[in-house]
C-alpha cells in the first residue's frame, strides 16, 4: 500500500476484451458476472484477481503471478544480465587471532592483502557460458542510402578545413548520384529501384557501384525525410517506386513531360491522396445520376 492506495493499481476495471498496453503490459478481460466473494471482511470481484497460471501453481504450489511481456524490453532486460558483463565485489579475507596478539586486543592483518578484487557470475551467465551459446552475431549489413536535391548533398568536415571538404564532396559522388549514373552506363541495374540496388551492387570507397559478388545478406535503407521538407520528401516518395533513374528529372516525368517539381509529380503519380479522386466521382455521378 501506498498513500492508502494499492502500489499494483488493484482493483483493476472491468474489461470486455484484453487490450495490448502501450508499456508492454496489457489489460486483461475482466467480465462483470456480478459474482462476488467475502475475504477479511472485503467484497471483492474479478477486478481484485490477479493473473496466474494454473499449471504453475500446481506444479510448484507456491505463490506464482503471470503477465504476458510483449515488448521488445522484455528481451532487452533477460538478456542484459548475460551482456552487461560480470560484476565485481571487494572481498576481505581475516586471519583468526593470535594468541598473542589475542592477548594485546589487537588483531594482526594485512590491508593490501586482505582485499581482492573478485568476479561474480550470476547463475544466467553461467549458464550461458558453459552452454557455449554466442554472445553476438551479425547476419545483415545495413546500408543507408542517400535522399538530397540537386547540388544539396550534405558535407561533413573539421572545423578549419572547410575549403577541402567542399571540393572533395564536389569530386565524389553521393550513393545516389552514384546510382544515377550506374543506371545511365550499365543497363542490367535500371530494373532495381534505389533501395534494392545493394542487394546486387556494392558502393566502393571512390564513390562507385559495381558488381557485388558476394555477401547478399544486407539491409537497405533511405534516411528519412520529415514532410516539411517538402521536395526532399517527395523525391524520397518517387524513388519507392522509380528503377532506373539516371538523374533528377527522372522521377519528375510523368507521360512523356517532365513536372516543375517533386512534389507534383508525386500527385500525377498517384503516390498522395488529396480530394481529386472524390472531386471525380462527383463529377462522373453529376453525369449518370440525377438528382431525385
Amino acid at each position: 500500500m501506498e498513500d492508502a492506495k494499492c502500489s499494483k493499481e488493484f482493483p483493476k476495471e472491468f474489461q470486455n476484451d484484453t487490450i495490448p498496453n502501450k508499456d508492454g503490459y496489457p489489460r486483461y478481460r475482466r467480465r462483470d458476472t456480478g459474482i462476488t466473494m467475502t475475504i477479511a471482511k472485503h467484497e471483492v470481484d474479478n477486478r481484485w484477481i490477479v493473473p496466474y497460471n494454473l499449471y504453475l501453481l500446481m506444479k510448484y504450489n507456491a505463490h506464482i503471478n503471470v503477465k504476458i511481456c510483449a515488448t521488445v524490453k522484455s528481451i532487452k532486460y533477460l538478456f542484459k544480465y548475460i551482456y552487461k558483463g560480470h560484476d565485481c565485489a571487494n572481498i576481505k579475507l581475516q586471519r583468526p587471532i593470535q594468541e598473542g596478539a589475542a592477548a594485546q586486543g589487537t588483531l594482526e592483518w594485512d590491508e593490501i592483502k586482505a582485499h581482492l578484487d573478485a568476479r561474480y557470475v550470476s547463475a544466467a551467465e553461467a549458464a550461458w557460458r558453459l552452454f557455449e551459446f554466442p554472445l553476438h552475431d551479425k547476419s545483415h549489413a545495413i546500408i543507408r542510402l542517400a535522399v538530397h536535391l540537386p547540388n544539396q548533398q550534405p558535407v561533413y568536415f573539421a572545423e578549419g578545413n572547410e575549403r577541402e571538404a567542399v571540393e572533395r564532396a564536389a569530386t565524389k559522388d553521393t550513393t545516389l548520384t552514384a546510382w544515377f549514373k550506374l543506371n545511365a552506363k550499365n543497363p542490367d541495374a535500371r530494373q532495381y529501384l534505389y533501395h534494392d540496388i545493394p542487394q546486387h551492387f556494392v558502393i566502393e570507397r571512390n564513390g562507385t557501384w559495381k558488381h557485388r559478388l558476394q555477401g547478399e545478406n544486407v539491409i537497405c535503407r533511405m534516411y528519412s525525410v520529415s514532410p516539411s521538407v517538402v521536395e526532399r520528401y517527395h523525391l524520397r516518395l518517387l524513388l519507392l517506386y522509380t528503377p532506373g533513374t539516371c538523374n533528377f528529372d527522372d522521377p519528375k516525368t510523368v507521360d512523356g513531360q517532365i513536372c516543375q517539381t517533386f512534389m507534383e509529380a508525386a500527385k500525377r503519380r498517384g503516390l498522395l491522396r488529396d480530394d481529386a479522386e472524390y472531386e471525380r466521382c462527383n463529377s462522373e455521378a453529376v453525369i449518370f445520376q440525377m438528382p431525385q
